[in-house]
């Protein structure tokens, strides 16, 4: 069974005065429809994913580099998972890590001319991307849709802390 597929039966299945419910679902099936699409296409295109599409931009956004725990905060992985990536990435030559001389335990992780040329063409790729997903809505539809998650990030944010 279709992972699309089966957020369309949960959805289904879920009561219409279940509102949140549905709504999480309805993300969820909207952020794994758009996921696969990139997916597909970094894989096919640039033989990479999404993860090192993301470490990738982390440090394009960072020039001065990030230390791996920065970059696992930034990303909202574990280290664990990160120290994988950026190890088959600086085995590529496209990022370059410095263990800091105070203490070992710290690494600074920054992107090469190599690894930004990359992340240059598959940020394109990207956007190109996902301006084509969201071709038929308005410009009106999409600010909606983006300040409608913009406040519900906010939302969140303020009840989780809670917990």
């Amino acid at each position: 069974m279709s992972q699309a597929i089966l957020f369309d039966k949960v959805l289904d299945s879920i009561p219409t005065e279940a509102h949140h419910l549905r709504a999480w679902f309805a993300l969820l099936r909207c952020f794994s429809s758009i996921e696969r699409v990139l997916m597909q296409h970094i894989a096919l295109e640039y033989n990479s994913s999404l993860p090192r599409y993301d470490v990738l931009t982390a440090l394009a956004m960072n020039k001065d580099g990030v230390t791996m725990g920065d970059l696992a905060i930034m990303l909202m992985v574990s280290k664990g998972n990160i120290t994988g990536v950026v190890r088959r990435l600086e085995s590529d030559g496209l990022v370059k890590r410095v263990t800091s001389k105070a203490d070992r335990r710290i690494q600074t992780v920054t992107i090469s001319p190599k690894g930004l040329k990359l992340w240059n063409a598959m940020h394109q790729d990207y956007d190109k991307i996902i301006s084509n997903l969201l071709s038929d809505a308005s410009e009106a539809q999409v600010a909606s849709l983006t300040n409608s998650l913009e406040k519900t990030i906010d939302l969140i944010e303020k009840a989780a802390a809670k917990l």
